[in-house]
């Protein structure tokens, strides 16, 4: 029987003569266009290369307007924020998903409900979605993971019934269209 490399077996890779790729991948492009904001002296949202970034990814997604975030957990935040939801509110998220996704809800006071996904997509189940649902249910964030969406017409006609906001979590799906 073959050893573990870890008691003493043959490891399948030698870290030290090949190394895992470097990530991310950049090269002088990359490194030039750094310098130049470095530089510049203007690292804020209104400089002129996030500026066209935001203009860009618009375009991309087919959106009037897009605006660039630190990051995913940042734009969740911001979204709770903007529709109101606050203290003791509920906010539907997949149990399955990076923590962010309930941590944000715990950012604006309000309450995750953790939910099951779909064993064949692993994204939300909407039949779990509506057994959740209450009348301090405020929003519902699906979360489209692994190459999956979130059944995304059943999740709307809930939140319809229902009245509650529905903010995607599209990390994972820049580029993706449902029934498209």
């Amino acid at each position: 029987m073959a050893h573990l490399a870890l008691n003493d077996g043959k490891p399948i890779r030698n870290f030290k003569e090949d190394p895992w790729p470097r990530w991310p991948v950049w090269d002088e492009r990359e490194a030039n266009a750094l310098l130049e904001v470095l530089n510049s002296g203007v690292w804020s949202y209104n400089g002129p290369k996030e500026q066209a970034f935001n203009q860009a990814f618009a375009a991309f997604t087919g959106t009037r307007y897009a605006v660039s975030v630190a990051n995913g957990t940042v734009t969740l935040q911001l979204a709770l924020e903007a529709l109101g939801v606050g203290w003791e509110d509920e906010v539907i998220v997949p149990g399955l998903t990076w923590q962010a996704t309930a941590a944000t809800v715990l950012d604006v006071n309000a309450i995750p409900v953790l939910v099951d996904v779909c064993e064949n997509t692993w994204c939300l189940d909407p039949e779990k979605i509506e057994e959740a649902v209450t009348p301090r249910t405020k929003a519902i964030i699906p979360v489209h993971l692994y190459g999956s969406f979130a059944d995304m017409n059943a999740i709307m006609d809930l939140a319809a019934r229902h009245d509650l906001f529905v903010i995607e979590d599209c990390a994972h799906k820049h580029g993706g269209e449902w029934n498209g």
